[in-house]
């Protein structure tokens, strides 16, 4: 059994005789912020005239993401250690699985959350 460690990945081998196999990745063990590592934090992002749903903070690398409410209001959440908020599947998800730069292109999909008729695709 071989150990290689990749940038995002340890991947681990096992040799055979007439190929090398992938048995599985793990995460690396790479540090994320902590919530504690974010003295006074303050938020530019605003729920006004947003519809009610989660929505990634990209100022923050979608670590940190908001619920909005019917009021507008806002409540901030975030996710674990080596993990962030994925915009199109409104999960906090391994880093590696999605470009945070792009979740803004999912926000629609908090529409279509209450819709009791949603449209065909």
């Amino acid at each position: 059994m071989i150990r290689c460690k990749g940038v995002n990945n340890v991947f681990i081998f096992s040799l055979s005789p007439t190929a090398v196999t992938l048995v599985y990745s793990l995460p690396s063990l790479h540090r994320s912020k902590r919530w504690e590592e974010f003295p006074n934090v303050t938020f530019t992002f605003d729920c006004t005239d947003r519809p009610v749903g989660f929505y990634a903070d990209q100022e923050f690398e979608c670590q940190l993401f908001h619920m909005c409410d019917e009021d507008g209001r806002r409540i901030p959440y975030m996710c674990a250690n080596d993990t962030a908020f994925n915009q199109e599947y409104r999960i906090c998800d391994w880093k590696y699985n999605f470009d945070c730069s792009e979740a803004q292109e999912w926000f629609y999909l908090n529409e279509l959350t209450y819709v009791t008729d949603p449209p065909k695709f």
